[in-house]
């Protein structure tokens, strides 16, 4: 499920035709909450493959037969893909914070002490943002 913004076009341009720096922003939250229901379905499949384990085990059945048996994607790839997922939504959320406060003038200190980091981290951050922000229409 794709959100919107309602502060924004799609062009990340106000309502009043300017360039709206919070865009990037409000684009990142959108990811990451589409990113977080991906996990929480995720996290639904997982539940539910650690009953069918628990209750194939108290069956007696071997590990090696349940593992064998489980459908695709495995326990262990569905944490992968949520880990991976957050970690994607968290660094692109990091950037596009840190861009929009400095937008509104902050300094790399001033963030610095919001992010609770250092300024030369805030620095890089800003110098270089992730890949998904380097190539988001929002941001260019």
């Amino acid at each position: 499920m794709r959100h919107q913004n309602r502060r924004t076009t799609l062009l990340g341009m106000t309502t009043k035709g300017t360039p709206d720096p919070l865009a990037p922003l409000l684009d990142t939250l959108n990811d990451l909450l589409d990113a977080t229901e991906a996990n929480i379905a995720r996290a639904r499949l997982v539940k539910q493959r650690i009953a069918h384990i628990r209750r194939q085990v108290a069956d007696g059945r071997p590990l090696s037969d349940i593992v064998a048996a489980e459908p695709r994607p495995l326990i262990v790839e569905l944490i992968t893909e949520n880990i991976e997922a957050l970690q994607a939504a968290g660094s692109q959320l990091r950037w596009a914070e840190a861009s929009a406060l400095r937008a509104e003038g902050l300094t790399a200190t001033a963030i610095a002490r919001l992010f609770g980091v250092t300024r030369q981290r805030v620095s890089k951050l800003l110098q270089h943002p992730p890949a998904s922000a380097r190539s988001s229409p929002s941001t260019t």
